[in-house]
């Protein structure tokens, strides 16, 4: 059985597998089922965003030894709780957070903006690193970034908390030195443990701000100093390392993998938007990042095409950052619903609509969202096709295939060569030129999260790519999981907005290959379009390739522009049902809607449930983590 779950999704390759789960398998909770056994709650705010991690047999402070969870809060303290009883054993407050906000969240579904990235664990050491964020009077302008070193044993502090103000990335080739500010950062991405350097990604508050930047920063836990800065764009602007809480993808021999958002391509100038970027850490007194390689699918200015550019080139003055959107808005969506209920829409945007059609009328959810959605309607000025974050994915190393698994907005995978990326040039990237740049992946670009046979997965213009397949958005938010079945060989499993499960394989050339897809969608409540978000929080337990389980929730409608209920799902893994058409159907063991309210909870978008001995622990939006066990 895995000892400790210290990092998200299980592992530094985030494959979102515990392999060795021996209690909580698919023949148990067939037969048995499973019961909600007790909540761990969390008083101080209410909606978690990082992921429970959890380590065994701790000597704590009572001179007891147990098994711990560990849970970090937008509110800023981290708890830690028996893992067998429920009982709280400590919490460390790290600071005042910001107060929620429409500087941050265009929705204002956040009470407070604390800890919004997982922690990571170092367990030999016994030490909890958290990144908070702390505003001395709550407010986004005062916000500043700290590295936090807890003892696990007790939540004591092993060094005071470390300010990451004022980094800096001096890039080759006398390119513009870059300033890390914090007042302009958002820190979601899962911090990484490597080397004895926390790896730290940021994304950026207003993604539509020529402040928008990506930064990845390395602390050396040993000297407890900031050691090493890399910025994604130096020149340009954008290129957010978000990934929807996904931490960065490491290989065996130390290279790390993070992908890009929205943001200027051009690795000449080091701007590095809408990649797959591999990169170095070279520690020591120099210690400093080393971008090896990239790949990009497309620019974001070819996604948009000439009209969109003539159109921002008659936009309000570029300087003026006023109008600058918060990043969790997506603009796709916004005029979205604005077209579904009726509102004038700006001759771009209506340009921008003529394929898409409309399939839901009124929603029950319009009179709470329309006001919001005509407010950010008005602040647009951006082609909303340029908001197509191959970002909103995270990286999946796949040892079996060197290979980097990669999808975003789009819900296209793009099967990354692991060992030699490409490096993708803006020329490549014209017309007539896509076919050579698909050629230095393992395997052609497929349709992933949803099947829309009117959808080119390699087009030779990513404009083909503008459109809202089978009437709504199929992005991918976080990382797919990957599962090595003694069954099916290397899997891997999907679940895009507003669409189903799909379960895959991969061989050894890095083919992948459908194998069968479920028949729960989430955000089936959602209008379309553009339907709803952010799509399949999952993870997955098998004992040693066999009798695998996948754990998942979905949102009913739209857990990013609302608070939503969520539905609660358990999926064999590999044992498929056989459809009347022959296709193959994953099966559901366990499903909320079977049983009572005990089971409800609000859906806590891009946050994730984790399986460890024998028990599910799932976040919520409601304040608390729900524990689960099989039916006595």
């Amino acid at each position: 059985m895995v000892a400790s779950v210290t990092t998200r999704s299980y592992d530094r390759a985030r494959t979102g597998t515990n392999n060795s789960e021996t209690v909580l398998t698919a023949t148990a909770v067939r037969t048995r089922g499973i019961v909600k056994l007790f909540s761990l709650p969390i008083p101080d705010d209410p909606r978690l965003e990082a992921q429970p991690l959890a380590v065994g047999g701790v000597h704590t402070a009572d001179g007891k030894t147990r098994d711990l969870i560990f849970q970090a809060s937008m509110g800023n303290w981290i708890h830690a709780f028996d893992a067998v009883s429920g009982e709280k054993i400590w919490a460390t407050n790290l600071g005042r957070p910001i107060v929620g906000t429409r500087a941050i969240d265009g929705h204002m579904t956040n009470v407070h903006w604390g800890i919004l990235s997982t922690p990571v664990i170092d367990e030999g050491a016994g030490i909890l690193y958290a990144c908070a964020w702390i505003s001395d009077d709550g407010s986004v302008a005062k916000g500043q970034h700290f590295l936090a070193a807890l003892r696990i044993r007790d939540g004591s502090k092993v060094h005071g908390l470390l300010n990451l103000e004022g980094a800096v990335y001096t890039p080759p080739s006398g390119l513009p030195v870059q300033k890390f500010v914090s007042a302009q950062r958002k820190q979601r991405s899962a911090l990484t443990l490597t080397r004895n350097h926390v790896l730290i990604p940021f994304g950026t508050i207003a993604e539509t701000s020529k402040t928008a930047r990506g930064w990845l920063l390395a602390v050396d836990v040993h000297a407890w100093r900031l050691a090493a800065s890399w910025c994604s764009t130096v020149t340009g602007s954008g290129g957010g390392l978000w990934q929807s809480g996904a931490g960065p993808a490491l290989a065996p021999d130390g290279s790390i993998y993070v992908i890009t958002g929205n943001g200027a391509f051009s690795p000449q100038h080091g701007d590095f938007g809408e990649s797959i970027v591999r990169l170095a850490l070279h520690t020591g007194n120099n210690a400093h990042f080393e971008v090896m390689s990239w790949w990009a699918p497309w620019t974001d200015a070819n996604r948009v095409g000439a009209a969109a550019d003539a159109d921002a080139a008659t936009a309000d003055d570029d300087d003026n950052d006023e109008p600058a959107l918060p990043s969790n808005v997506s603009l796709p969506s916004v005029i979205a619903h604005a077209r579904r209920m009726g509102m004038t829409l700006k001759p771009r945007y209506a340009r921008e609509m003529p394929r898409v059609a409309v399939t839901s009328g009124r929603s029950a959810t319009d009179a709470q969202i329309a006001p919001v959605v005509a407010h950010h309607m008005e602040a647009m000025n951006e082609s909303m096709w340029g908001d197509q974050d191959f970002g909103s994915g995270g990286p999946v190393y796949v040892v079996s295939a060197h290979a980097i698994l990669a999808a975003g907005k789009d819900g296209i995978l793009y099967t990354g060569n692991a060992n030699a990326l490409g490096k993708t040039q803006p020329g490549e990237l014209a017309a007539g030129h896509f076919a050579a740049n698909y050629n230095r992946l393992r395997m052609p670009p497929i349709l992933y999260t949803y099947f829309d046979p009117a959808v080119p997965p390699a087009p030779a213009s990513p404009m083909e790519l503008n459109l809202f397949p089978g009437g709504a958005t199929r992005h991918l938010h976080g990382t797919p999981l990957l599962f090595q079945s003694a069954t099916h060989g290397t899997m891997h499993f999907v679940g895009g907005e507003n669409s189903a499960l799909r379960a895959w394989s991969i061989a050894a050339d890095g083919t992948t290959t459908y194998l069968a897809g479920g028949n729960e969608i989430a955000s089936p409540q959602s209008p379309r379009p553009p339907g709803g978000m952010p799509g399949w929080s999952i993870t997955l337990a098998a004992n040693n390739g066999t009798d695998g389980i996948i754990v998942a929730m979905v949102p009913y409608q739209d857990s990013n522009m609302i608070l939503s209920p969520g539905r609660f799902l358990v999926y064999d893994a590999q044992n498929f049902a056989t459809n009347p058409d022959g296709s193959k159907r994953l099966q559901v063991i366990w499903d909320s809607e079977d049983w009572g309210p005990e089971h409800a909870f609000m859906h806590p978008k891009f946050n994730r449930p984790i399986v460890w001995k024998g028990r599910i622990y799932r976040p919520t939006y409601d304040g608390r983590i729900d524990v689960y066990g099989l039916t006595h």
